[in-house]
């Protein structure tokens, strides 16, 4: 089972590094695992719509300071990453179909401005990437994808090697490019297997 630890210790090793027991050891390793995996991670997560680490949700209403442009005002998810499309609330009996026929390809008009979210509609729904901080969720590509890109920013502090840092580079983004297909694959998949379902339905 995928851990911090083991995440990290798979940078380490890219770079041919000791491992760690534990974030909390003394010496540059840890420091560095420390220094970057929080970052490397949110930058990753934000980068892509992974389904891991994708999250529909209600927005909560708060008082609304721009009332000649908008007409709701909504509290920003305190563990929104990246905004992906906003929406109302589905028709009932038609998933399909919207109850305001407003929207284009990146959803329904919004504007954000600092943790508040603007926009016409009521209720209103939020399509997001959240910060999924639980290793145990990440899909084995992903955790493959996420040690690299440690180990590039691993290699300067701990090798002090120009050459290793771009040869993980490369490595990085060829295994998060294997990740993003796994991941467009398995939601495609998945589609389809509604789509069948809901055809059966019929």
């Amino acid at each position: 089972m995928a851990s911090i630890v083991s995440i990290c210790n798979l940078a380490l090793s890219n770079l041919g590094k000791d491992n760690i027991s534990a974030l909390t050891d003394a010496g540059a390793e840890a420091r560095a695992c420390n220094q970057f995996y929080e970052q490397t991670r949110d930058a990753i997560l934000q980068g892509y719509p992974w389904r891991f680490a994708s999250k529909t949700a209600s927005l909560a209403e708060v008082t609304n300071d721009k009332p000649g442009a908008w007409k709701y005002a909504y509290r920003y998810p305190n563990d929104c990453l990246k905004v992906r499309y906003l929406r109302p609330a589905y028709i009932e009996n038609d998933p399909t179909d919207y109850s305001d026929a407003q929207a284009d390809s990146f959803g329904f008009a919004h504007e954000i401005e600092g943790q508040t979210i603007y926009c016409d509609l009521s209720p209103a729904f939020l399509r997001y990437t959240f910060r999924n901080v639980d290793p145990t969720k990440y899909p084995p590509l992903f955790i493959e994808a996420l040690s690299w890109h440690l180990a590039v920013r691993f290699a300067m502090p701990l090798t002090r090697d120009p050459k290793m840092r771009a040869d993980a580079f490369q490595l990085a983004q060829q295994t998060q490019g294997l990740a993003q297909m796994a991941d467009a694959n398995e939601t495609r998949e998945t589609s389809d297997h509604d789509s069948e379902f809901a055809t059966g339905r019929a």
